[in-house]
């Protein structure tokens, strides 16, 4: 595409080649020009623009959804952790006290984290505490918290005490990006959905927000059975996602075919590596970068998909915060059969 410059150069050349005078650059003749030029630049953008909104390649935001929307795809939107709160009072007292749906917890950080009760409870008499369904205030990873982390009462009975979530909340992801949803739409032409092959019923699957990978395992059960097999990325879905993938493929499943929606299982897989940090990184970020990278390149293994050691070092590389890494004896390639995920393990790194 021509530049700015490029468009007015070319218009006064041909204009002085039409009119066989030169014209100065504070004259009229040459703002008019310039607007002109100006005019036609942003035409071309603007066509240069539509052009990319026309191929899954190079679309983007809501012109992707539409390209997405041709192949019976959906972006997915971002859902909200979920998990438990405990409500604590340091003693006993002889009356009990109500912990409202929708009371708010939050994490102790300089950007906090808030959660909300999603039913209500009650400290019994002669309790000192109640653990309370609860899930994210705002949808997304954010929310996917560790143990004993939301820890801050905000909206809470005056009587309370100390909050905490015993366990951890799960289950967050953010709304599908572009490369998410274009690897989505890209997978329905390599494989092609006919309403009758495992493709189908991985796309069906996958379409559910909240489920990050869908493996298929057919007459598992015997002939006529097909079981589907999800996960989000290093955990379980919950009950109700796992609920709605199993609604939509009944909905949608071939006549006198049972499909059965099920949760991946999931292999513990250790990181033991040493690696050469390059000058400027400390330990600690050399040790975050390295687990993360990890944790990355697990999540881009299918279910039933193989973990290849070379695949995992390029990873670590890509960091760019080592020059070099060598793994513990006892990893080695490995597959995962038809219903199985990866998951990290133990972690253990260690800096040269």
């Amino acid at each position: 595409m021509e530049t700015f410059d490029e468009i007015y150069a070319r218009m006064k050349a041909k204009y002085i080649e039409e009119s066989g005078s030169e014209f100065l650059e504070t004259s009229d003749i040459a703002i008019r020009l310039r607007v002109l030029a100006g005019e036609i630049y942003n035409a071309q953008t603007s066509l240069e623009w539509l052009k990319k909104q026309m191929f899954v390649n190079t679309a983007s935001g809501e012109n992707l959804d539409y390209l997405a929307s041709e192949r019976g795809l959906k972006r997915k939107e971002a859902t909200k952790a979920k998990g438990e709160i405990m409500f604590m009072i340091p003693e006993a007292v002889d009356h009990k006290i109500t912990i409202p749906k929708g009371a708010v917890v939050s994490t102790n950080d300089k950007t906090p984290i808030r959660f909300c009760t999603t039913e209500t409870e009650e400290i019994g008499i002669g309790g000192t505490f109640v653990s309370v369904y609860a899930e994210a205030e705002q949808a997304g990873s954010n929310g996917n918290i560790q143990p004993n982390t939301a820890t801050v009462p905000v909206s809470v009975p005056a009587e309370i005490v100390t909050v905490k979530n015993p366990v951890l909340f799960e289950g967050g992801a953010d709304e599908e990006s572009d490369e998410e949803l274009r690897s989505r739409i890209k997978a329905t032409f390599i494989s092609q959905a006919n309403g009758a092959n495992a493709a189908y019923y991985q796309q069906l699957a996958l379409s559910v927000s909240g489920v990050k990978k869908a493996g298929v395992i057919a007459r598992v059960r015997g002939t006529g059975t097909v079981n589907v097999y999800v996960c989000a990325n290093g955990e379980a879905v919950d009950s109700a996602t796992l609920a709605e993938v199993q609604n939509l493929l009944n909905e949608k499943r071939e006549l006198v075919v049972d499909v059965q929606a099920l949760n991946a299982t999931f292999i513990n897989y250790d990181l033991k590596v040493n690696v050469v940090a390059k000058a400027g990184y400390e330990d600690t970020e050399v040790k975050n970068l390295c687990t993360n990278a990890f944790k990355d390149y697990l999540n881009t293994i299918p279910i039933g998909g193989k973990l290849y050691l070379s695949a995992l070092g390029k990873s670590l590389l890509e960091t760019g915060c080592i020059e070099n890494y060598e793994f513990d004896t006892f990893m080695q390639n490995q597959s995962a059969a038809s219903s199985q995920c990866f998951k990290a393990g133990t972690v253990t790194i260690g800096v040269e």
